[in-house]
């Protein structure tokens, strides 16, 4: 037993011993991966009369989270810019309850107001796990995520991807 703790004290003190390098490995850079696909075929959102909505039903769609803004100029840009593309994109716009929707939208772009009680679109998207600042998630036909945007004001930092719904 003495032994066992005389050999086990000598070679932490070999181990720690000032002056000493520790030997490590040589950096190595981290290999490029693709980022998964995310699906948000499971999302469910509510409409004003409480009635389950699932997000596949809705798409594409470009969806601003919007929690505690009432986003008015975030809103008419995002439609605007919807519009200009020219597709069947939807613009939903998700709360904890749903929000009021600015009066005097464009005509010809399907804007809803939906509830998110749970924030289970947040949860589901990587990017948006935790955040509460005001986000754009936009979702294509088959109801994978196209991109997430945190801490959004304007859709410029979307718009190229519209095309991609």
């Amino acid at each position: 037993m003495t032994i066992a703790v005389i050999a086990t004290l000598v070679s932490l003190f070999a181990v720690a011993w000032p002056g000493r390098a520790p030997k490590t490995s040589p950096k190595v850079g981290s290999p490029t991966t693709t980022p998964a696909v995310v699906s948000l075929t499971g999302v469910s959102l509510q409409d004003p009369e409480g009635k389950p909505v699932g997000l596949v039903e809705i798409s594409p769609a470009v969806v601003l989270l919007v929690d505690g803004c009432s986003c008015e100029q975030l809103i008419r840009s995002t439609v605007d810019a919807v519009a200009t593309a020219k597709n069947t994109v939807k613009v939903i716009v998700v709360a904890a309850r749903p929000p009021t929707l600015p009066g005097g939208l464009r005509e010809g772009v399907t804007v809803r107001s939906l509830a998110d009680p749970n924030n289970s679109l947040r949860a589901s998207v990587p990017e948006l796990a935790g955040d509460r600042t005001t986000a754009a998630v936009l979702v294509n036909f088959h109801g994978k995520l196209v991109k997430a945007v945190r801490s959004v004001t304007t859709p410029n930092s979307f718009e190229a991807e519209l095309s991609d719904l």
